[in-house]
């Protein structure tokens, strides 16, 4: 029974060769030969040759793979807008600078364009009661002229009157 026993095992196991022709594959998938260098890609995968540089699939493309050349193409166009962004920026902050500058200078034109419309607002007022005392004037000076005729008309008559009289005439007559 040993020899048996021996027998089928020895039928049980098989040999190299036929270990290496048998494979099975899972439920929708076909067996494949495959020569020496041939490779095996999934329908859902992406095959690239071997000398090839590979990333995750989220660090470059949808893809998830990308050629050196585009990488460095890529890189570089990055760091072209990255310097184009950072000049924006730089001019985005002297325009946001000068702006704050042109508020301040129209706030101090704003004060200054109030403190003078209050100062021609009083000089306004300052003039017109100076005007108010020139007219009060001119009527003062248009009165103490018209005095003054009638004192020099009265002065007149007055000086004709005793030149008319003689030296012991009584010069009272010619007082009004």
């Amino acid at each position: 029974m040993k020899i048996r026993s021996l027998l089928f095992a020895v039928a049980l196991i098989p040999s190299g060769a036929a270990a290496q022709q048998g494979f099975s594959c899972s439920y929708g998938d076909r067996g494949a030969c495959l020569g020496y260098g041939d490779t095996v890609c999934s329908s859902s995968g992406k095959c690239v040759s071997s000398d090839a540089q590979c990333f995750s699939s989220y660090q470059c493309d949808y893809e998830g793979f990308t050629c050196k050349s585009n990488v460095t193409a890529i890189a570089s166009e990055y760091d072209d807008l990255q310097n184009r962004f950072n000049s924006l920026v730089g001019d985005y902050n002297e325009l946001l600078e000068d702006s704050r500058e042109m508020r301040v200078a129209l706030q101090s034109t704003i004060n200054d364009l109030e403190e003078t419309q209050d100062a021609l607002t009083s000089t306004r007022s300052d003039l017109l009661f100076t005007r108010q005392e020139l007219e009060e004037t001119q009527v003062e000076l248009e009165d103490a002229q018209r005095d003054l005729r009638r004192s020099e008309m009265t002065l007149a008559d007055n000086v004709i009157c005793v030149e008319g009289l003689g030296r012991l005439s009584d010069s009272s007559a010619c007082l009004p």
